[in-house]
């Protein structure tokens, strides 16, 4: 996946919001439950990988990978958005599925919100 443009950016949180994809939290923590927790890693807009992660096409682990953020890359993410996806287990978290919408000038696309500070 290459460059986006800002307008697209803008076009995709939009649609999120007015569908009610987008929650302040993080749903299916490591105890299982539904509710949402509270996840602040994206509450200036940028995101830091606390380890390597996946950033994929789509909201589940078995989306095509699209790149790897590093662990201590800051990446530029959807605010304070957590989309609700597949579950995941990653980075100390047991079946996630809460996820952000990352970008940088070359890459975008989704990753565990539980891998980012």
């Amino acid at each position: 996946m290459g460059k986006i443009t800002r307008s697209r950016l803008t076009v995709t949180l939009a649609v999120a919001a007015v569908v009610g994809l987008a929650l302040p939290g993080v749903a299916g923590a490591a105890d299982g439950s539904t509710q949402p927790r509270s996840n602040t890693a994206c509450s200036d807009g940028k995101a830091t990988a606390v380890e390597n992660v996946a950033i994929r096409t789509s909201t589940s682990t078995s989306a095509a990978l699209v790149t790897t953020a590093l662990k201590g890359q800051t990446w530029a993410c959807g605010a304070t958005s957590v989309i609700l996806g597949g579950r995941y287990t990653a980075c100390g978290v047991s079946n996630g599925n809460g996820w952000f919408y990352v970008y940088n000038d070359n890459y975008a696309g989704y990753s565990a919100s539980g891998c980012w500070g």
